[in-house]
């Protein structure tokens, strides 16, 4: 295990001053006072920042119309990402970056970025990010002081409800009206003086159908499944790396991480499939991550085809994407024994989609 950083170099995320007082209020976490001293302070600076761009360009966001966007939805570790960078190659869709989803508060001010920097191996290992990246929205609501499954980056103890910090539906009437807010701001200011429809992806999402098909009644959603096996060893691996960079309480131990995973997992695919029922079949499609990556050029035709998206991107355009990134790691080997706990556990998953 790397040593851990102190309190004036370890990252923390730039969650505004409201937000960092939510969180140190409900976790009662038993902090160095100069962290919790640099946390708010910053909050601080990060509130004044999103009080001035909500000054200066209110009006311009007041009379912006949304399209309703296109939703990437499925589990962590499924392949969301790779998905996102491949339709996000589509110059008609417009994603948000990871500067703008990092810095919710003052990516207007600060305009746009001339250099997309160096790109850095993210903390799960897999894919590049610069600046310029397309980036979940999720870190946005975080940063902005929302309810989010992400405080659980933080403090790990919010793992135990992740499915109440994703629903809206499950929020006070305050919090729910502040997560909707924020949201539509955030989206506004993405697309402000841009062209294009949304191309929004977050495996928190999947919890949420209902509340972002209230807000979004024309918007399409793609889904990605993979093995599930592999899936949940990677997931815990995904938390485990962010809580060695940005946790503040205690960890969960690889058992109870283990279980709270698949918990998790269940609860958003029974509710995924609850709010899905009624959802026109031209608006909504699954995809398996196995496909993807054996034919990226046809799965992503068939997409576009079954979500009536227009023209997708070229296949010499993809190609030379993934030619140009990282290549792709295999899955991890699942311990046989576990895969057969995993396969009892998540046997309507497996089934569901037939692996």
């Amino acid at each position: 295990m790397s040593e851990r950083p102190g309190v004036w170099t370890r990252p923390l995320f730039n969650i505004n001053l409201a937000g960092w007082r939510r969180l140190f209020a409900r976790y009662q976490a038993r902090l160095d006072r100069r962290l919790r001293v640099r946390a708010l302070t910053t909050g601080g600076l990060f509130s004044a920042l999103q009080a001035m761009q909500e000054r200066l360009f209110a009006a311009q966001l007041n009379a912006l119309a949304l399209q309703d966007p296109v939703f990437i939805v499925g589990h962590w570790r499924s392949g969301t990402t790779l998905l996102h960078e491949l339709m996000a190659l589509d110059e008609g869709l417009l994603s948000p970056t990871t500067r703008q989803c990092f810095n919710p508060h003052s990516f207007l001010l600060s305009g746009k970025s001339a250099d997309a920097g160096t790109a850095v191996v993210r903390p799960s290992g897999d894919r590049a990010v610069s600046s310029d990246s397309p980036q979940e929205e999720e870190f946005a609501l975080l940063c902005l002081g929302c309810p989010s499954p992400y405080e659980a980056f933080i403090f790990p103890g919010a793992m135990r409800n992740i499915g109440a910090l994703t629903d809206p539906q499950e929020f006070s009437e305050d919090c729910r009206r502040q997560w909707e807010q924020s949201l539509i701001r955030f989206l506004k200011g993405v697309s402000l003086g841009k062209a294009g429809r949304l191309l929004l992806k977050s495996p928190t999402n999947t919890f949420r159908i209902a509340a972002l098909r209230r807000l979004f009644p024309g918007a399409a959603v793609v889904q990605i499944v993979r093995n599930p096996a592999p899936v949940i060893v990677s997931t815990m691996d995904l938390w485990n790396r962010m809580w060695e960079r940005y946790a503040l309480g205690p960890r969960l131990d690889n058992v109870e991480l283990r279980e709270t995973v698949i918990d998790s997992w269940v609860a958003m695919e029974r509710k995924l499939r609850d709010q899905m029922q009624d959802w026109r079949g031209e608006a909504f499609t699954t995809i398996k991550y196995e496909e993807l990556t054996a034919q990226p050029y046809r799965t992503i035709e068939r997409i576009y085809s079954e979500l009536r998206l227009g023209t997708c991107p070229s296949a010499e355009r993809v190609s030379r994407f993934l030619a140009d990134s990282p290549q792709l790691r295999p899955s991890p080997a699942v311990d046989p024994e576990l895969e057969a706990v995993l396969r009892k556990r998540c046997a309507e998953i497996f089934d569901r989609y037939g692996y």
